[in-house]
This record gives structure tokens, sequence and C-alpha cells, in this order.
């Protein structure tokens, strides 16, 4: 296997990336997912800079992740990460999270890039040597589309910020996530731990762009009440489409 077929980063969670419950939190972890897969691209040759001046930039559409053990304050996390073979407009990213080597995680993502211009996807599987995919393996899932329930509640409404704004000036992938977790109640926080969370992003949004947050009704998943699935997105006023889609399975504490 090639050397820079799987990147390895070693993160040490900080005091800034653990919740209420003092563990790292899912806004942190996909902060570290974030930051090892712009590592890895640019060791490769294809990071933001290099694709912007070609013209190109990246576009994360769909996320899942899964989650054994959420690692505590100081305690350090190993990522695993590789690219999968490109199909099409759609290239793959996988991750592996350990902690005091054992694996407490796996995600898979799903990407297209994007022309600069006119914001169209660029068909890369002529070019997939760039990547150099992962050829020898891969996680147990991959990414899906999230079909909501017909009944959601709205919970919030607000405006995005200039806080909220990327590189790119508009609304970050992880910020999306961030907006999701707003949704949820303090004690929605504190009773449970999240074990399986999806999203979908769907459109970009942008300074002073106004959006409403809905919630599904949690519905238990087994006998003992202890696993609850939530369905959440944002959807921005006007717009066609929503921002985000986002589901997530949860165990009580």
């Amino acid at each position: 296997m090639d050397n820079k077929t799987i990147f390895t980063e070693t993160y040490k969670v900080r005091s800034t990336q653990v919740n209420l419950n003092n563990q790292l939190g899912l806004y942190g972890v996909l902060g570290m997912l974030q930051d090892i897969a712009a590592e890895h691209a640019s060791l490769l040759g294809f990071g933001y800079k290099q694709l912007i001046e070609k013209g190109f930039f990246w576009a994360l559409i769909q996320q899942k992740l899964k989650m054994d053990k959420w690692p505590e304050w100081n305690e350090r996390i190993t990522v695993k990460t590789w690219s999968l073979p490109v199909q099409g407009v759609y290239a793959f990213r996988e991750f592996e999270l350990y902690c005091q080597d054992q694996k407490i995680g796996e995600c898979a993502t799903t990407w297209i890039t994007m022309d600069i211009q006119t914001r169209r996807p660029i068909e890369l599987t002529d070019r997939q040597e760039i990547f150099y995919p992962r050829t020898d393996g891969k996680l147990s899932f991959q990414t899906s589309r999230i079909a909501l329930p017909e009944e959601m509640q709205q919970v919030n409404q607000f405006k995005v910020r200039v806080s909220d704004l990327d590189m790119n000036s508009h609304v970050n992938n992880v910020k999306y996530t961030q907006w999701a977790l707003d949704m949820m109640t303090e004690r929605n926080h504190r009773d449970f731990i999240i074990k399986e969370y999806d999203i979908n992003f769907l459109s970009e949004t942008f300074l002073g762009d106004e959006l409403q947050g809905f919630k599904s009704k949690g519905q238990y998943l087994d006998e003992a009440h202890r696993l609850v699935e939530t369905y959440l997105y944002a959807q921005k006023i006007g717009g066609a489409k929503p921002a985000f889609i986002s589901h997530w399975i949860a165990e009580r504490i």
C-alpha cells in the first residue's frame, strides 16, 4: 500500500472541543475530520489552494458517522483517512478513529468537485490516479440520502452571521451541524449520547440569509427506550430546498 493512500494524524481533545458531558462533541470531531481531509488532499496535490488555482472547489454532499465511544478532555485521538475510487462526478473519503489503540468510530463521506464559475460538477474518473485511492477494502457502510418523516415541527429561526462563514464566504458544512445541535434541548444533550449521525448538504447559505429549523419528535427504536432517532433540517426562507437534512440515533446515558 502506497504511504500516500492512508493518511494518519493524531489530535488532542482540547477544552474548546468538549461538550457539557465533558466529552469530545459532534461539532469537535467533525472539525477534526474536515482538518485531516484537507491535510491529505493538500499532500496529494488537490488541496483548497491548488484547486482554486485550477478553478475548482470541493463540496461535501453527504456524511455518515458512527461512534462507539466519545473521548474526554485531554485524551488523544488518532484519525486515519483515505479516498476510494472515483465514480463519475462523485469522490469518496473514509475515516477511522482510534483512542488508546481501540477503534472508537468510523465515518464515510461523499463529495463532488465543482467548477467555480459554472457551479457545475466535474467528471474526474479519468484522473483517478491523483487520489491514490484505496482498493484493498472499505468501511461496511456508505452515505445515503435521508428521507424526512411527514411530521416536523419548527423549533427556531435564525440568521447567518459573519462567524458562520468560511474562506469561501458561505456557511461551512461543520457549522450546519452546529445549527442541528442547537435545535436539540439541553436535556437531550445531557441525557443522550450520539451513536450515529447522518447529514445531507443540499444548498449553500450566505451572510444575512434567514433560516427556520425543524425537528421531528424523537422515536424510540427499542422497548427499553434507550435508543432514539431524530430528524432535523434547516430551510432558508424563500429557498427552494433545505440547506441540510440530518438524522441521528442517540443512546440514553
